[in-house]
């Protein structure tokens, strides 16, 4: 397994560009296989985590899954992050 490229910031940034170019992918209607494929090749390490990050970008699973696979289980967002969550409940 290679390492997986992306750090906590952005794994917990449900709005970042990471995530957007997943979901783009998903309205232009590529495979899902594909998809997990470029973000393997973009970002490393393996098809669970490929797909725990697929996942994310859908609002299927949280990113806290991703980070505790990943061993950063002590993540939380930080606090102008936490606050921008809260605003949009």
């Amino acid at each position: 397994m290679t390492t997986f490229a992306l750090g906590r910031k952005i794994i917990i940034n449900e709005s970042s560009l990471e995530y957007d170019w997943i979901r783009r992918q998903v309205e232009e209607g590529t495979e899902r296989s594909e998809i997990i494929g470029s973000i393997l090749r973009c970002f490393g390490g393996d098809e669970e985590i490929a797909e725990l990050f697929y996942s994310i970008a859908l609002g299927e699973s949280s990113p806290g899954i991703l980070l505790t696979h990943l061993s950063l289980c002590d993540w939380s967002p930080t606090p102008d992050l936490e606050h921008e969550l809260l605003e949009k409940m």
